[in-house]
């Protein structure tokens, strides 16, 4: 029995210097192949600058957003939720279920609103339907995720 762990060591220390070392390949989560989602670092701790003009906000957030999971059909309005310090999602969302997200049902024509998502709303799904998003969940201002609503006239 000796003799065979001394013969596999041996054959260990001497393969060990002939075998290219293995590089592990860049790590990225993803939601169907293809597909990156979010990157596992990001360059700098701080968060980007967003413009403040709204067109200007729209692009940036419409050029750095990662599409919401699963197949959402096309809406007037494209809800941004910030999940990180550096990452945003963006889903289609049509008015008329922007009103019912809102807390306390606003009814008035939105063409960009700014809201509140909690962590706490992310985690559960209310009424079962596997939207995580549901009535009176976005929150006027306080603290919590950020959530901006543009909507096309």
């Amino acid at each position: 029995m000796a003799a065979l762990f001394v013969l596999a060591l041996g054959l260990i220390a001497w393969q060990a210097p002939r075998v290219k070392p293995l590089i592990p390949p860049w790590y990225g989560s993803v939601l169907k192949p293809g597909e990156q989602v979010f990157p596992v670092a990001v360059p700098e701790w701080k968060a980007p600058e967003i413009p403040a003009d709204r067109q200007a906000r729209f692009d940036f957030l419409s050029r750095y957003a990662v599409l919401w999971p699963g197949d959402l059909p096309p809406a007037a309005c494209d809800l941004f939720v910030r999940v990180s310090l550096q990452h945003w999602t963006r889903r289609p969302l049509q008015p008329a279920r922007l009103a019912a997200l809102r807390e306390g049902g606003g009814t008035g024509a939105v063409s960009w609103a700014s809201f509140r998502w909690t962590g706490q709303d992310f985690l559960d799904d209310d009424d079962g339907d596997g939207d995580p998003l549901d009535t009176g969940e976005l929150h006027a201002g306080g603290a919590g995720s950020e959530a901006e609503v543009f909507c096309r006239p």
